[in-house]
């Protein structure tokens, strides 16, 4: 398949690109640095434009394009570039996945994780990034018509290591053995291309988590 990466630099970006690639994908990414993209990466197929300068044009006859662009700096501009990707994503045929965060997720009673972060002392200089998240969900599930879209979570802790064992799920948070909520970036890249091949997910959000 034809596979497109936004944000193939980043932390989940990478492991998606290096997943793709060696399961034979023609994989293109989309980056803002040439020479870090080759630097992370090794050599590959590398487009030079920033997220806002991908226009229809340039998406038109990938099979999937895969949004891993992240900024925990700004967090707004997540949302951001979700709304601005599904604009595109209205254009032309290629399926969307998008990574979301974990605060959309359902704790064990229930509520989501965003409301019991909202809640902590001192969460001024973070909190806005799990909000956005919740956001970008809602925006998926109501306004994201005539776009072939899916989400994907991770669980509460996304940390960068390799693939191993994992369990997936819809809409809540998942306990591994050690009794901790926690996915690796090889197992996030992992699902996604068993996604992508054997789709099971259309118009949904699903999560993964470390076995």
């Amino acid at each position: 398949m034809k596979i497109a990466i936004i944000g193939a630099t980043g932390m989940a970006g990478r492991s998606i690109y290096r997943e793709a690639a060696g399961r034979g994908h023609e994989v293109t990414a989309f980056v803002r640095d040439l020479n870090k993209a080759e630097a992370l990466l090794g050599p590959g197929h590398f487009i030079k434009k920033s997220l806002y300068q991908i226009g229809a044009a340039n998406l038109r006859g990938y099979d999937v394009v895969i949004n891993a662009f992240a900024s925990h700096t700004h967090p707004i501009e997540n949302f951001d570039a979700l709304s601005y990707l599904l604009r595109i994503g209205r254009k032309i045929d290629s399926r969307f996945i998008f990574i979301l965060g974990a605060a959309s997720l359902k704790r064990e009673d229930g509520q989501l994780l965003y409301d019991s972060l909202s809640k902590l002392a001192n969460n001024e200089a973070w909190i806005d990034e799990p909000k956005f998240g919740v956001d970008a969900l809602y925006v998926l599930q109501h306004d994201a018509q005539n776009v072939n879209w899916t989400a994907i979570s991770p669980q509460q802790e996304f940390v960068d290591g390799p693939a191993s064992d994992y369990m997936t799920g819809r809409d809540e948070l998942i306990y591994a053995e050690d009794g901790k909520s926690h996915v690796t970036t090889g197992n996030i890249a992992t699902a996604i291309l068993n996604e992508i091949e054997e789709p099971r997910f259309i118009g949904e959000r699903f999560t993964v988590a470390d076995k």
